[in-house]
């Protein structure tokens, strides 16, 4: 079976400071107050410390001590720099996030709307953080099977961001990346597959043909194409993604396993039996090498 799951390694959506800094500056509460520079700095290293603190602990599998850290962060954060401030939106997003990756979805929504509903105050409707919020929340709604909220949002985080950062900025690529997902569980794979054109356009055009997200949206068009049953376009985007894998993270690397298994599958459905089994085979013995080192 043709393995659906991104190679790319997931990571942890918490941030610790406004990701879009080249971006008009708000003002911000804390600046009206009667701080001093350092005093506030002080501050604001101290709240990026708590944060860090709950990506550690997310990052060592201690979910519920993240989720105290950031609450931590997200109240320092209402006493520190005044109630309704980017900060306390990014806090209340980490939270969001934690919550969604234990299944509370009930409290993830209800986060990430304060978050969104904050941006949108202090940073304006069309920031890109606004972007980001309406991204997360669309993501809260795929996990939920609630398709066409979630495709509503995702495709007002790429209005955003087209109009602040332009139809080709390289930070399309997540909206772009969610909507071709979307569109490939609901078995929209022509809606995916121009999502997913468009994508590694964007890429190609930024020169970043050898990363290995760009690698990913090979793989995710390739997967497109197997399911329409396009096996040989699916066959050479698998070898090209494949390719850049090898030469970016080596022959042997964890990541090149869904590819191979990817291969192994699309050769068995072009007749290639002994090429089927050698992907395979190599997919095999990588597991097996890193359960074995573990």
């Amino acid at each position: 079976m043709l393995r659906l799951k991104s190679f790319i390694s997931t990571l942890l959506i918490l941030v610790i400071a406004i990701s879009f800094t080249g971006c008009a500056k708000v003002p911000c509460l804390q600046c009206a107050s009667n701080q001093s520079p350092g005093e506030i700095l002080k501050k604001q290293e101290e709240w990026k410390s708590l944060n860090i603190k709950a990506v550690q602990l997310y990052q060592q599998g201690k979910i519920r001590e993240a989720t105290s850290a950031a609450n931590d962060a997200l109240n320092f954060a209402k006493k520190a720099f005044g109630s309704s401030n980017a900060k306390v939106a990014t806090s209340l997003n980490n939270l969001a996030e934690l919550y969604r990756v234990q299944g509370d979805f009930k409290k993830a929504e209800s986060y990430y709307n304060q978050a969104l509903l904050m941006r949108k105050q202090v940073l304006g409707n069309e920031h890109p953080d606004v972007s980001l919020s309406l991204n997360n929340l669309a993501t809260l709604y795929v996990s939920q099977k609630k398709y066409n909220q979630a495709e509503s949002l995702y495709k007002e985080s790429l209005s955003i961001l087209e109009k602040q950062l332009g139809k080709e900025h390289i930070e399309l690529q997540t909206p772009l990346n969610n909507l071709a997902d979307l569109y490939k569980i609901e078995g929209k794979y022509l809606d995916s597959e121009l999502a997913l054109k468009r994508l590694l356009s964007i890429f190609e055009k930024a020169n970043k043909k050898e990363e290995p997200a760009y690698a990913k949206s090979l793989n995710d068009l390739a997967t497109v194409y197997y399911f329409q049953g396009k096996y040989p376009e699916s066959e050479s985007l698998f070898k090209q993604t494949l390719s850049i894998l090898e030469k970016k993270l080596g022959k042997n690397h964890p990541e090149t396993v869904v590819v191979l298994e990817n291969m192994a599958e699309v050769c068995k459905k072009l007749g290639k039996e002994n090429e089927a089994k050698i992907f395979a085979d190599r997919a095999k013995g990588i597991r097996q090498t890193n359960h074995a080192t573990g």
